[in-house]
């Protein structure tokens, strides 16, 4: 009887284990599905990346894709895929530069005509 309940110890445990292992697998692959991160490896070899998407109803959508440097506007439904148009680069800001911090605190100073204690 010893020997029984040492051997169904040992196959609970190593079950218990197991369950284990496979339920963080699965919650592994949840998360990475539920971040993006399963559609962002897989993107990286393709020419088509979906710059934004908006929700029209339950299963309608507007999707705008750039593909080999055009982007395009689509209309995405249960039936079809249509192109609406095509769109214009954006055109890219220039940098603002960050504002420097001793001029502004001389500007608020003579403004507010107060002298700093020295």
């Amino acid at each position: 009887m010893n020997e029984a309940s040492t051997t169904f110890s040992l196959v609970t445990q190593v079950s218990g284990a197991l369950a284990m292992v496979i339920l963080l697998i699965v919650a592994c692959a949840w998360l990475a599905r539920r971040w993006g991160l399963v559609s962002q490896a897989r993107g990286h070899g393709s020419s088509l990346v979906v710059k934004s998407s908006h929700s029209l109803g339950q299963r309608e959508r507007l999707v705008v894709v750039e593909v080999e440097g055009q982007r395009l506007l689509l209309g995405v439904t249960p039936g079809a895929i249509t192109r609406l148009g095509r769109l214009t680069q954006p055109e890219k800001a220039p940098p603002i530069a960050a504002p420097d911090f001793q001029l502004t605190l001389k500007r608020l100073l003579k403004r507010g005509k107060a002298e700093p204690e020295q």
